[in-house]
C-alpha cells in the first residue's frame, strides 16, 4: 500500500446529508459516537456543526467505509495525510477545537475509550489546525497527520477525530456540568509488515419471529471470521409469499461493529401487516466492499414476543468438507488402482 496516495471524493449534496452529523445541544460528556449524532441525523432549524473525510487512499476507491472513516493498514515507520471538512451551517460563529482520542469495540458498539491513553492514536495522529474560528456557513478544510513510529508493534488500532464547540458550566462546588457537542471522523488503523490482514464474516443463523409489539421480525447472527473491525449493516428481501407476494429491501434497524472473532446480531424489522408467511428469505449483509448473502423459508410465528424455527447455516459447512473429502477419498483410490494395473501390465510385458 503507498500511503502517500490519496483520492478526493467529490461527494454530492446528498452523501454530504448523509456523511455530515448534527451538534446535539446538551450531550452528556463521555456518552456514544452514536449518541453525539456521528450517524445520519437532521440538521435542527438553527444549523449545525459537521465533519466529513473528503479524500481516502486509492486503494480503497472502492470500500464505502474508507469514503466515511479512516480505515488503514500501513507499515511501521510510515506517514500519511487526510484532509477533513469541517462545516458550521448555523448564523453563529463557533470556535472549534479539532482533538483525538482513543476509541474501544464494546458490546458490538464503538465508543470512547475508558482510558484516555488506551493507544498511540492521539500521539501518532496530529491536526494542522487543532482550533478553528468558523464564521456562520462557512466550511473549512484541516489536514490530519498520521505518523506511525518504526517501533509500533502489529495490531489495529481504534480512535475518533473529534470536531467539538463547548463549554463548562459549574452548578455547584460538587459537581461540573459540561455541554459539549462533538462529532466524528472514527479511524481504524492497523499497523504490520507485509500485506493488510484478511476481513471476513459469516452469517451462521436466520430467526424468524414478533416484537414485542407484534411487528414481524428477522434476526440475523453474524460472526467476524477474519482479523480486522467490522462494521456491519444488512437489507433483506421477501419473495414467494402467501399469493405470491414480494417485499423490500427491508434495512437492519442498527448496525454493529463487531472484534475478530465476536458475534452480533442484525435485526430487521417489518411492517404488522406482512402476513405470516412462508416466505423465501433472502438476506445480505454488508461491510465495506464485503458482502454475504443467504436465502432461507422462513414463517412468522403468530404470538408476540415469540420466535419461529431458526436456519442454521454453519451447519453446511461441515457437510461440504465431508462431501469434498469424500470425492477427493474415491478419485485417490480410483488414481491408486490405476496405477497399480499400469505398473503390472508393464512388469508382464518385460518380462
Amino acid at each position: 500500500m503507498r500511503s502517500g496516495t490519496t483520492r478526493s471524493w467529490g461527494l454530492p449534496v446528498a452523501a454530504l446529508a448523509i456523511l455530515v452529523a448534527s451538534v446535539v445541544i446538551g450531550t452528556p460528556a463521555g456518552a456514544t459516537d452514536r449518541d453525539r449524532g456521528t450517524g445520519a441525523s437532521p440538521a435542527p432549524a438553527s444549523g449545525s456543526i459537521g465533519i466529513r473525510l473528503v479524500e481516502a487512499s486509492v486503494d480503497r476507491r472502492d470500500d464505502p467505509r474508507a469514503r466515511v472513516y479512516i480505515v488503514d493498514h500501513v507499515k511501521p515507520g510510515s506517514r500519511m495525510t487526510r484532509r477533513i471538512e469541517i462545516s458550521n451551517s448555523s448564523a453563529s460563529t463557533h470556535q472549534i477545537t479539532i482533538g483525538v482520542a482513543a476509541a474501544e469495540i464494546k458490546d458490538n458498539e464503538f465508543v470512547p475509550a475508558s482510558e484516555p491513553g488506551a493507544n498511540e492514536l492521539s500521539e501518532w495522529i496530529t491536526i494542522d489546525q487543532p482550533v478553528i474560528v468558523a464564521r456562520p456557513y462557512s466550511t473549512t478544510t484541516v489536514r490530519a497527520t498520521i505518523a506511525v513510529p518504526p517501533s509500533a508493534s502489529r495490531g489495529e488500532r481504534y480512535g475518533t477525530i473529534w470536531a467539538t464547540v463547548g463549554a463548562a458550566e459549574r452548578r455547584d462546588a460538587a459537581m461540573l456540568v459540561r455541554k459539549v457537542n462533538q462529532v466524528g471522523i472514527r479511524v481504524y488503523l492497523d499497523v504490520g509488515r507485509g500485506g493488510e490482514p484478511p476481513s471476513d464474516f459469516r452469517i451462521e443463523k436466520l430467526t424468524p419471529g414478533r416484537t414485542e409489539q407484534g411487528a414481524p421480525v428477522v434476526r440475523a447472527r453474524v460472526r467476524n471470521t477474519g482479523e480486522r473491525a467490522l462494521d456491519l449493516t444488512g437489507k433483506l428481501w421477501l419473495s414467494d409469499g402467501p399469493g405470491g407476494l414480494s417485499a423490500g429491501p427491508f434495512p437492519a434497524t442498527l448496525g454493529a461493529t463487531v472484534l475478530p472473532g465476536d458475534t452480533t446480531h442484525l435485526e430487521v424489522v417489518l411492517d404488522q401487516q406482512v402476513p405470516n408467511g412462508p416466505w423465501q428469505a433472502r438476506l445480505r449483509v454488508e461491510s465495506g466492499r464485503l458482502h454475504r448473502e443467504v436465502t432461507a423459508e422462513i414463517t412468522f410465528p403468530d404470538q408476540k414476543g415469540s420466535w419461529g424455527l431458526p436456519t442454521t447455516f454453519s451447519e453446511q459447512l461441515p457437510m461440504i468438507i465431508l462431501i469434498s473429502g469424500a470425492v477427493a477419498t474415491v478419485a485417490g483410490l480410483v488414481m491408486a488402482v490405476g496405477y497399480r494395473r499400469a505398473r503390472r501390465r508393464r512388469y508382464q510385458f518385460v518380462h
